[in-house]
């Protein structure tokens, strides 16, 4: 009775601080481990955290103390299929299969650890489709963080139309293998474990009672077509924004000319041809280029650098927006937030289909160009950047739709709208 009362008082559940007698909630957090996803699950952690929630977040160890700084507590996946995602840069079209293969194991290694969590509810993302089997074993409700674009059929209508599909044969027939495949082990699974199916969509795009989607609804592809469970509101604001980070030495900007900012993020940067064809591209333009490799390309891979080209594994991406004129991203959602906020026009090169579906919105918008991966040369790159630079109305359109990620509400609406959902569920349960 004491628990049921705490949940009808919600300012006294938020201001007992994991007091379980007292009605404080606790939540079960599950993540892919990756940068792109959980960057924006971190603030909201703190944010529920802060507000008198107790959670634990399973995820990789290298997480483990951006997990602590938020006052959750980490946990490890036990499941090893999830190191098998390094390789989902060489085998996207079998992403379905891959993430239906860790639905199995994180239930077969994991579960019951989840359960003597005893959560009231589980926050999970949209592409970590085991967070939506695991609350309805433990019979709780489930929040689903989309760290991209929702998808629903006009989503999909919208991607085909803009010309997102397999780009042959060989890819299309390997998806529909892997699809096929990750269908036969969510049976398999459903009869095992006695849980409801989740749609074909719940192999990869996830969903449930409330989705917090972390963009505007005016720049998700669709917006209108999607119900109030799915909650636009915006991208988290990084403390980065307030704190300027000390640049490396070898990249100071030069104020006389426009900064021009490269980057493929954490997951997708592996080629250093890519980067070769931006030296050369910008090497005799009036722009200074800065580059950011990541870890698995070293920048003596890019032979004698012109003056005008800094290359390093890490910089500030923040710091570096706030004084550029135009992006070269890949396209990953947090790239494009990050650039739009700052007003920063981009030329996208996506490199697996979520990242062209933003990439194609960004062009519709007319925040900036698209240039297909198998497209990118010097002479491309070169001639889109140059359109960036001259024509006004991409840092326009950029800075307007940035605004509407800034108005959407951010982590302390999203904050907001788990725990009235949470107490909402909880009313109706009991």
């Amino acid at each position: 009775m004491a628990r049921f009362a705490g949940r009808l008082l919600p300012k006294t559940r938020r201001q007992c601080v994991r007091c379980k007698k007292h009605g404080v909630t606790k939540g079960l957090v599950v993540s892919l481990p990756f940068r792109g996803h959980m960057t924006p699950l971190l603030p909201l952690v703190r944010e529920l955290v802060s507000g008198g929630e107790d959670l634990v977040v399973y995820s990789s160890s290298a997480f483990a103390v951006d997990i602590e700084r938020t006052g959750a507590r980490y946990r490890a996946y036990r499941a090893g299929s999830l190191e098998g995602l390094t390789q989902l840069p060489d085998k996207t079209e079998e992403i379905s299969l891959l993430l239906m293969g860790i639905v199995r194991d994180v239930l077969d290694a994991d579960l019951a650890g989840m359960r003597d969590e005893r959560p009231d509810y589980v926050v999970t993302d949209s592409v970590a489709p085991w967070g939506q089997w695991v609350g309805q074993l433990l019979g709780v409700p489930v929040v689903t963080s989309v760290t991209t674009f929702a998808i629903n059929r006009h989503v999909l209508a919208f991607a085909a139309s803009s010309g997102v599909r397999p780009k042959s044969l060989r890819l299309t027939l390997a998806k529909l293998r892997a699809v096929s495949k990750a269908l036969m082990l969510r049976r398999r699974l459903s009869r095992r474990h006695h849980v409801r199916g989740l749609g074909v969509f719940g192999t990869v795009f996830g969903h449930s009672g409330l989705n917090i989607v972390h963009t505007s609804r005016e720049f998700q592809p669709r917006g209108e077509t999607f119900d109030a469970s799915f909650q636009f509101v915006g991208p988290p604001v990084s403390e980065e924004t307030s704190a300027p980070h000390e640049w490396p030495a070898a990249i100071q900007p030069d104020a006389a000319r426009p900064v021009v900012y490269v980057s493929l993020g954490t997951l997708f940067n592996a080629d250093p041809q890519f980067y070769r064809h931006c030296v050369e591209a910008f090497r005799d333009e009036p722009v200074q280029v800065i580059v950011s490799l990541g870890s698995r390309v070293r920048a003596a891979e890019l032979g004698p650098l012109p003056a005008n080209v800094a290359a390093a594994a890490f910089v500030p991406q923040l710091e570096v927006l706030r004084r550029a004129s135009a992006f070269v991203t890949h396209g990953g959602m947090n790239s494009v937030s990050e650039s739009l906020r700052m007003g920063v026009p981009m030329a996208t090169v996506p490199q697996m289909g979520e990242q062209e579906i933003v990439s194609r919105r960004v062009e519709q918008v007319g925040a900036g160009v698209y240039l297909a991966k198998a497209d990118v040369s010097p002479d491309t790159l070169r001639r889109s950047v140059r359109r960036l630079l001259e024509e006004p109305r991409f840092r326009a359109e950029a800075a307007r739709v940035g605004q509407t990620l800034l108005a959407a509400g951010g982590t302390a609406k999203a904050a907001t709208l788990v725990r009235a959902f949470v107490d909402r569920t909880a009313l109706l349960r009991h």
